[in-house]
């Protein structure tokens, strides 16, 4: 299994130099050193967060917009005389159209852009994957525009923290920073993507930490809270100051209510261990559907979607504002609707994942929590009639509950469900809901759903490796060293360093040591080390020894 990255491989291609006796200098050339202050990195990290916030308000209004035509549309073909006759087929053929065009356009100019993005941008930071952002920001916005407003069950938030990533690479390549800061300026920018999307900056930085690099560094830290905090004031100025759901006044629940916590975070790990797997089983399938092209299954998918819309448009699309209905009371729905809603949304958004078209899973995981806490709080307020007054603290307990479960980022869940609600007095309540998800979905044994994403592609597509006829040039590899780990307190001539990897520099307390064999590595320690280009499992074997994980 790979696992979150560890804390951080710190390398990118960009600004690589022609040879790798010029890298090598320019890495350990004292000015090039200093012109990289941590001063200098905040400010890349601020404009990138402004950035990616711009390109995150665009891509959002560009959604609605979508997404209220779709709506239009439906509302029009309702009106129709005999329109129950021939007005569910429109937007089936429309979906079709369209998703095949996405399809194509995704095979064709940018195959790294199906899906949420996120399995794709964890490639990146192991180096088993590139990231073209010339090709990937505008088929990343133009499919997922396409794709989400003809229906297809995926979300915004994914691709928005893909094409963030992509703002932080190309400010690395335009900018033509040092190596070792490449991939915190990708991770920058994939945590401004986050804070931008729900107005969530906190969440931003702890998905960054969490998710991303696990760094205990200053640096990272604080660039990754910066560029947080940047996207969100742009987000904000430019789409407004509320939260992500408008909802506010439900009661908050009581200490003696704490148990339903449990029991919604025991579901919520269930089923979010059913929903990664479904969707691993529905990617395997895609690749083994016999006559049909792969470009093609957008198409179909988006067909099948549109078919649905007719009777539940609520339930197409990305689900964000069928969750605000639900958890402000605008969407009234017995027992019997739920549980529908909760199965038909769950297997549209696995249909829709496996299909290849662009678009992320964060919002209808929300959507798919909130009905899940709906309908255990309308089960347990039969016996229990005093829980009824909570139904809505319920239905968010059920989102962070489901997020958990899948992700496997219990703080990033709570903090995010926080700032998307404004409510602050649910903490207790979603720390008992999340640690309990966490800890049913671990006991199941699953793996967090970006990382079994990233296997599984890994697995189809394993990384390009050099011609045995060419030589390959080294890749510069920057990671920190962990209390506990393989590395520490070990001299470099007995660490066990994968056979072709070298380490050039030793960063410790902000000074540059020379790696002498004798040089007993020490927790805090950051190297700086050359890794054959296209040898994927040497940096991972790499990032293992360093992290401890």
């Amino acid at each position: 299994m790979i696992d979150s990255l560890g804390l951080a491989v710190e390398a990118s291609e960009a600004a690589r130099p022609s040879t790798p006796q010029a890298e090598s200098e320019q890495e350990l050339s004292p000015s090039r050193f200093a012109r990289d202050s941590k001063g200098q990195h905040l400010v890349r990290a601020a404009m990138i967060g402004v950035i990616a916030g711009l390109v995150a308000v665009a891509f959002k209004w560009a959604l609605t917009e979508s997404e209220r035509a779709r709506g239009a549309l439906l509302d029009w073909l309702h009106s129709k005389p005999h329109s129950d006759l021939w007005g569910w087929a429109v937007l089936p053929l429309l979906g079709f159209s369209l998703g095949c065009m996405v399809g194509w356009m995704v095979r064709r100019f940018a195959p790294e852009a199906p899906g949420s993005g996120i399995p794709h941008l964890k490639g990146v930071l192991l180096h088993a994957r590139t990231m073209r952002w010339k090709w990937l920001i505008p088929v990343k916005f133009l499919g997922g525009v396409l794709g989400i407003g003809c229906g297809l069950s995926l979300g915004r938030e994914g691709p928005t923290v893909q094409m963030g990533a992509a703002v932080g690479q190309a400010m690395a390549e335009l900018l033509r920073v040092p190596s070792r800061s490449v991939l915190q300026l990708v991770s920058c920018g994939a945590g401004a993507g986050i804070a931008a999307a729900f107005n969530a900056p906190l969440a931003g930085f702890l998905f960054v930490i969490e998710e991303l690099h696990r760094e205990l560094s200053a640096r990272t830290f604080a660039g990754a809270l910066v560029a947080a905090l940047s996207a969100d004031i742009v987000a904000r100025a430019l789409g407004g100051e509320l939260p992500s759901f408008s909802i506010g006044g439900y009661q908050s629940i009581p200490l003696t209510a704490l148990p339903v916590a449990v029991i919604i975070g025991l579901a919520g790990g269930v089923l979010g261990v059913c929903f990664n797997r479904s969707l691993l089983a529905a990617s395997r399938a895609s690749l083994r559907i016999p006559r049909v092209p792969r470009w093609a299954l957008p198409g179909i998918a988006a067909a099948l979607c549109g078919i649905v819309a007719w009777w539940f448009p609520d339930i197409v699309g990305g689900g964000h504002i069928a969750a605000d209905k639900l958890l402000g009371g605008r969407l009234t729905a017995g027992l019997g609707l739920l549980v529908f809603m909760l199965v038909s949304k769950f297997l549209l958004t696995v249909v829709s994942y496996g299909s290849g078209a662009p678009g992320g899973i964060f919002a209808p995981m929300l959507l798919l929590g909130a009905i899940a806490g709906a309908i255990l709080g309308n089960l347990l307020s039969r016996p229990f009639a005093s829980l009824q007054h909570i139904s809505t603290a319920l239905a968010i307990l059920g989102m962070a509950a489901f997020f958990t479960g899948s992700v496997r980022a219990p703080l990033t869940g709570i903090v995010l469900i926080i700032e998307m609600t404004g409510n602050y007095q649910q903490l207790l309540a979603l720390g008992v809901t999340c640690l309990t998800a966490d800890l049913t979905a671990g006991s199941l044994r699953d793996t967090p759903i970006y990382e079994a994403l990233l296997e599984f592609d890994l697995r189809r597509r394993p990384p390009t490796t050099a011609s045995e006829s060419t030589i390959a040039a080294p890749r510069s590899v920057y990671i920190g060293v962990q209390r506990g780990s393989a590395l520490a307190g070990k001299a470099l001539r007995t660490s066990g360093m994968p056979i072709g990897c070298l380490v050039v520099s030793v960063e410790r307390a902000g000074r540059e040591i020379l790696p002498e064999a004798n040089l007993v590595l020490l927790a805090g320690d950051h190297l700086t080390i050359l890794v054959p280009d296209g040898e994927g499992d040497k940096t991972m074997q790499v990032v293992r020894m360093a992290t401890g994980i």
